[in-house]
């Protein structure tokens, strides 16, 4: 799960309280109050992020509160001289169209598909995803092996790995589990139906044939106890062994965002899949 940094159209103060505009908290009234039906996921348009060209496409799937930006120094270095890479902001994040429909695995999936056939960009995908999105990416992979050429999980969420609502208001996150009450309404729908999304990845079928390349964070948020790093550490190993073909690299002196701390890692693992020379 991404640590929260960006929230939507909410403000973050210095010590991390965050603060919801009236105007969010009254739109997001309207939509409950007018019982909005789900738009249909090829009507649905995303901010999108073009780079490169290549035979293979590498696409960046964020994170819990993410948007594109969270690529923006891998991304370009991933697409020198290789490959297209898209990166892009999901249903309800900045820029994109909202979406009244379930935030599970299969629907954002769908959506993305629909996205990419709106911007002709054929198979074969590299995949990267990171936190929760890796979760979604690892759905990707197992549904539809036939377009992928490789995956990349950038400490991924486990599909067991229940994201809680916390009751800590105007306090930043302390573990993988614990969120602020005040967040963007599409943020909420993507943490409760997170137990739905893990459960559709582990009812897929097994990605036999599909090159992985798993990436664990060594370092937790501060605070974290020994036991829950070693709780960490066995779920990114049960991810990896759901992939036969999965190579897993724990990167020494990571936290979460592994594209943040160690970029050219993830550089190295995108472009590895894509077939892009060293």
């Amino acid at each position: 799960m991404a640590f929260l940094r960006w929230i939507g159209t909410a403000t973050v103060d210095y010590a991390g309280a965050v603060t919801p505009p009236k105007r969010f908290l009254a739109s997001l009234l309207a939509l409950f109050m007018a019982g909005a039906s789900a738009t249909p996921a090829e009507m649905l348009h995303h901010r999108v992020k073009l780079e490169g060209k290549g035979s293979r496409t590498v696409i960046l799937e964020s994170g819990l509160g993410d948007t594109l930006d969270v690529w923006k120094t891998v991304q370009p270095l991933i697409a020198t001289k290789c490959a297209r890479t898209l990166s892009y902001n999901r249903a309800g994040y900045l820029g994109s169209d909202n979406s009244n429909a379930p935030r599970d695995s299969e629907t954002i999936v769908e959506e993305l598909r629909e996205e990419l056939k709106r911007q002709n960009i054929k198979p074969p995908y590299v995949l990267v995803g990171h936190s929760l999105g890796g979760l979604y990416m690892q759905y990707f992979a197992r549904n539809y092996p036939q377009e992928i050429v490789g995956l990349v999980l950038v400490d991924s969420s486990h599909w067991e790995q229940r994201l809680d609502m916390g009751n800590q208001a105007n306090t930043p996150y302390n573990a993988r589990t614990a969120v602020t009450l005040f967040m963007p309404w599409i943020m909420r729908r993507e943490i409760s139906d997170s137990i739905n999304a893990g459960k559709q990845v582990h009812d897929s079928p097994t990605a036999y044939q599909v090159p992985t390349i798993v990436l664990s964070s060594t370092r937790g948020p501060p605070g974290e106890t020994p036991s829950e790093r070693a709780l960490a550490a066995r779920l990114q190993d049960e991810i990896a062994a759901g992939y036969p073909q999965a190579d897993h690299i724990r990167v020494i002196d990571s936290g979460h965002y592994i594209q943040k701390d160690h970029p050219e890692v993830v550089i190295a693992a995108a472009r590895k899949l894509a077939g892009c020379k060293p």
